[in-house]
């Protein structure tokens, strides 16, 4: 009887013991539960706070957005318009230029029509946008030719008639130094590729050596003395602008238009205009106008 009696006691302490492990294991177990669900709930708040952070933006952004779009409202108004006749777009450039108060070189360097935009989300203003649309422009001669029709280029020709205008701001003698240039260096891809490559790298040095060293003598001295300013403008002199930054304009103006590919069009486009605004005739050597 004793014997059962130990027995089963031996029998009750090992169940209880079983039973301790077996709940010890089980709050083990749910306290790692509980640990990997804190893990969890962190990185959910973390990505909450993102998402918040995220809707916020959207919504700076699409605020920007339709302050920008009545900024340039102008664009959607009057885009087809500007690309169509672009009577506009050439008064624009003209007067930027501002021809009234500076010789053309100065009007040139100083005209907003010839700032380089890179992406349409840079600018906000009419200005900015007609220098865009100038800048994207292909300038291959066909499609020049499809832009410069007849009636475009009446209406460049009557901002310069019947006013002193074309002389005395300087653009007539640029043309015909420009001319000049053009006839020298016709046929000397080469060298037009290097100053090309000189003037991408704003090596102006080098340029003007490059230039004095390739170029005839007596046709760089007949273009130095277009340019001089006594020829070149009834204008005040501006120091910054010497009639050497001149010449360097022509040069490499010539060089970009060989690297695009429609030289010899702007050139013709170039007689052809001054035909048609001069009061004197174009006399250039070996030219038949």
């Amino acid at each position: 009887m004793i014997k059962k009696s130990i027995l089963c006691l031996l029998l009750l302490v090992i169940v209880s013991c079983n039973k301790d492990k077996n709940t010890s294991d089980k709050i083990t177990e749910l306290e790692n539960q509980i640990k990997h669900q804190k893990i969890i709930n962190t990185s959910l708040e973390k990505y909450n706070e993102q998402l918040k952070r995220s809707k916020e933006n959207l919504e700076n952004k699409k605020s920007e957005n339709l302050e920008l779009k009545k900024t340039i409202s102008f664009v959607i108004a009057e885009s087809l318009d500007i690309l169509s006749d672009k009577k506009e777009m050439i008064q624009y450039i003209f007067n930027d230029f501002n021809l009234e108060d500076y010789d053309v070189r100065r009007g040139i360097a100083n005209s907003f029509s010839f700032l380089s935009y890179q992406d349409f989300s840079n600018f906000d203003t009419k200005d900015d946008y007609y220098s865009f649309i100038i800048l994207k422009i292909d300038r291959s001669p066909e499609n020049l030719r499809k832009i410069l029709t007849p009636q475009v280029k009446d209406n460049i020709y009557n901002l310069f008639k019947n006013n002193n205008i074309y002389k005395e701001s300087g653009s007539e003698a640029m043309l015909k130094a420009s001319l000049l240039v053009y006839e020298d260096l016709r046929g000397y891809e080469y060298i037009l590729e290097e100053i090309y490559s000189l003037a991408k790298e704003e090596d102006y040095e080098k340029l003007s050596e490059l230039v004095s060293k390739t170029v005839n003598d007596r046709d760089l001295k007949e273009v130095q003395s277009i340019l001089k300013y006594e020829n070149y403008t009834s204008y005040k002199i501006e120091d910054y602008l010497t009639s050497e930054s001149r010449v360097s304009y022509l040069y490499t103006f010539w060089a970009r238009r060989h690297h695009e590919g429609n030289a010899d069009y702007v050139y013709e486009l170039l007689k052809e205009f001054h035909t048609n605004v001069a009061a004197e005739e174009l006399v250039t050597d070996d030219i038949e106008l």
